[in-house]
């Protein structure tokens, strides 16, 4: 028999799914991707358009990678998804960090992961070794409550407050993003994503649970909010953000950095403009300067404390 051990894997307690990437003899502190909203693992792999994704080229610079699905969705087993809530992916992550993969990371998260991350500091800071947010969600501090239009207890209708997109959330099932996310929010004004790919990248979105959504939405309590910052103290964070992004403006991105700086971290908001890089929106991993925009990424996991060999 081969002694060769699997490369994918199941958090046996929360059923999250795990995939490992890169040499697992690496230096320095491996990458724990978080994926967003309506998203999976899958997200940091590849592009609509067919290249290669950040992890895989991450991977082979020598970074040491787990990329995930949250729990509930996505790859991950054994749970109902109308059950799933911010608690129970923070749940999830906390436990696959403290059981399965018992060394500090720096964790890169993306757009509804941010406030997974967040939770993952304040509550497991001896194994976080730095933060990426890739336009992250803020804490629960700060959450704006949205619009609610109409609610008949079955079927919600939402004005988001960060950017007025109106959203339909059906409580009855998992959740796929409508039109108006897609062309309002996630591309928005965006003139690097490429529009005839829509399709590709919608192909591989998956049902999100309702009562994340809401929770996200402000509708329903339970984003998490940080209770004690101590665990901030003197952690690398780099939020990187892009200008045509409306759910990820510099008004917002600034209001998350003083909010992390006075929990102490040593925190830095990566505004692509200020670099020369115009045109982006929400999925900047999707979009056609995305291997432009890795050496960015690739510069300020440096700066987080990742490490290739």
């Amino acid at each position: 028999m081969s002694a060769s051990r699997a490369r994918v894997g199941h958090e046996p307690k929360t059923g999250l799914y795990y995939e490992l990437l890169g040499p697992q003899t690496a230096a320095g502190p491996p990458l724990l991707l978080i994926h967003g909203g309506g998203a999976t693992g899958a997200c940091w792999r590849a592009t609509p358009d067919g290249r290669l994704g950040w992890a895989d080229q991450l991977a082979d610079r020598g970074h040491r990678l787990w990329v995930t699905d949250w729990p509930g969705t996505g790859r991950s087993g054994n749970r109902d998804g109308l059950e799933i809530d911010y608690a129970a992916v923070v749940e999830g992550y906390r436990t696959l960090l403290r059981e399965t993969i018992a060394e500090p990371v720096v964790v890169v998260c993306h757009s509804m992961g941010g406030a997974v991350a967040w939770q993952l500091v304040e509550h497991e800071s001896d194994l976080v070794a730095g933060v990426l947010s890739v336009a992250g969600a803020y804490p629960a501090n700060v959450a704006p409550r949205s619009q609610v239009v109409s609610d008949d207890g079955a079927v919600a209708v939402v004005d988001f407050a960060d950017t007025g997109v109106r959203m339909t959330v059906d409580r009855r099932v998992m959740n796929l993003y409508g039109d108006g996310y897609v062309y309002q929010q996630g591309i928005a004004t965006s003139t690097r994503f490429p529009l005839d790919r829509v399709d590709a990248m919608r192909a591989g979105f998956v049902g999100l649970p309702p009562r994340m959504l809401l929770q996200r939405l402000g509708v329903e309590p339970g984003m998490p909010t940080i209770d004690s910052g101590a665990g901030f103290a003197g952690t690398p964070i780099r939020l990187l953000a892009s200008a045509e992004d409306p759910a990820h403006t510099r008004a917002i991105e600034e209001r998350t950095l003083g909010l992390l700086r006075g929990w102490g971290a040593e925190a830095e908001l990566i505004w692509l403009p200020d670099l020369g890089i115009e045109g982006n929106g929400h999925f900047m991993m999707f979009e056609q300067n995305s291997d432009e925009l890795l050496e960015v990424v690739a510069t300020q996991l440096t700066a987080v404390g990742a490490v290739a060999r």
